[in-house]
């Protein structure tokens, strides 16, 4: 007998390749300080989010916000920082949607899961 039970993968990150667009996953951080209590009705899976650097004296790494619109929604995980340092060094094409909304009926996302797509490199390797 069969059972049709699905899995979900809740690893901090989690990457997927497609023909030529690789997918890196991660969850946002700094959400208890966002604006996601006013906007969280307006977020959907796949919608496309903006990115700014946050610069400070305070700050020794690189670190990227993540807008929806402009309320912020939170943070970017160091490796997330790291690979769209590298995408845009390279001049590679990227966006940042929304992979999953977790969160319980009527009340604000408790996490967001962010998806960073970009082109891949993987045709020109074999060629």
């Amino acid at each position: 007998m069969l059972s049709n039970q699905k899995s979900t993968s809740f690893n901090s990150l989690e990457r997927v390749q497609y023909s030529n667009i690789t997918s890196l996953t991660g969850f946002l951080g700094g959400m208890d300080k966002s604006d996601v209590p006013f906007v969280y009705h307006h977020l959907r899976k796949g919608c496309i989010l903006n990115l700014h650097a946050i610069n400070g004296e305070d700050n020794r790494r690189l670190m990227f916000g993540v807008n929806y619109g402009s309320y912020r929604l939170g943070i970017l995980s160091s490796s997330m920082a790291r690979r769209i340092q590298e995408l845009e060094m390279n001049g590679k094409i990227y966006r940042i949607t929304i992979s999953k909304i977790i969160k319980e009926k009527y009340l604000p996302p408790t996490a967001i899961l962010v998806e960073l797509e970009s082109e891949s490199d993987f045709l020109d390797q074999v060629a």
